[in-house]
């Protein structure tokens, strides 16, 4: 038996939903085996309902009892950096981990991670431009190892410019229903000039591609927001965020936020693709999670 949390679930709301979809994992591993080029379709044992997440591969290809998938900002950071492998080498050099270079979830990101555990086991994966997966033999164990790889991942953000709450303040009101994010420092995506540099291009990570779209609007004039995007960059004043904007978007901007913060400026940064941001928009189980977000 497997348990995965449900796509589109929170992992902060468990102690009052239920979140978590049991598996078969012995046709997950079937399943993930399976030569045929298609992407994967779990069902769950308790009957119709909630989709199992889209990482359900990630729990199912680990051995250990306990796994546990985060999208950890300061390994996001480094994993973003060209010479990320050889930083990790040197900081990692202890632990059994693999380097999995960045690939869309499902059945390619499957892949890659059953190849590499074929080579050699491993407690630690870090996902280039997605995050960290740990395993162990108990919860507790887990969550040690994953701090524990967190902790010497750590990487220190740069202090930012605060919003200008003025020019906010106006901009607002030639938009119907569009309000300020609630983390002051979604704003550094606005007033930092190295973190804003980095907003023009396409997003780190599958999750900002999903929830934000690929890129944001700038706002230079007093116009309407063009292109698909639900929020707005003022440069050297801050964010907003549109009427259609979701707490997930917010979520997401909140992380890109942080990780920028800690990408040294003038560095060469490995962001997303305009192919493989195609590849996420025009997937089905991404399309799930959009619309869940939205009937939320």
């Amino acid at each position: 038996m497997l348990w995965v949390k449900a796509s589109g679930k929170n992992l902060a709301n468990a102690l009052q939903e239920e979140i978590f979809v049991p598996l078969d994992l012995a046709q997950v591993l079937g399943e993930i085996h399976n030569p045929e080029d298609r992407d994967f379709s779990f069902q769950h044992l308790s009957g119709p309902g909630l989709r199992p997440s889209i990482e359900t591969t990630l729990h199912a290809l680990m051995p250990h009892p306990v796994v546990l998938h985060s999208h950890a900002i300061d390994v996001i950071a480094l994993s973003l950096l060209p010479e990320a492998q050889v930083t990790l080498a040197t900081v990692l050099g202890d632990l059994a981990w693999h380097w999995i270079p960045y690939c869309r979830p499902g059945k390619p990101l499957t892949r890659a991670i059953a190849a590499a555990l074929a080579r050699h086991p491993a407690d630690v994966l870090i996902l280039a431009n997605h995050g960290l997966v740990v395993g162990g033999a108990s919860p507790a164990q887990a969550a040690a190892l994953q701090a524990e790889v967190s902790q010497r991942l750590r990487q220190t953000p740069r202090p930012y410019t605060q919003a200008n709450q003025g020019e906010l303040t106006e901009q607002l009101a030639t938009l119907a229903g569009a309000r300020l994010p609630q983390a002051p420092v979604i704003h550094s995506l606005a007033t930092d000039p190295w973190s804003f540099e980095l907003a023009l291009g396409n997003p780190p990570y599958p999750d900002h591609v999903v929830f934000c779209g690929v890129r944001p609007w700038v706002v230079t004039a007093p116009t309407p927001p063009t292109g698909d995007t639900d929020y707005g960059l003022i440069p050297g004043v801050g964010v907003i965020l549109l009427a259609a904007a979701s707490a997930a978007a917010e979520a997401m901007l909140q992380a890109q936020a942080e990780v920028f913060l800690r990408i040294p400026p003038g560095r060469s940064v490995n962001l997303l693709s305009d192919s493989q941001c195609a590849e996420l928009l025009n997937w089905d189980a991404e399309k799930y999670r959009q619309a869940l977000e939205k009937a939320a």
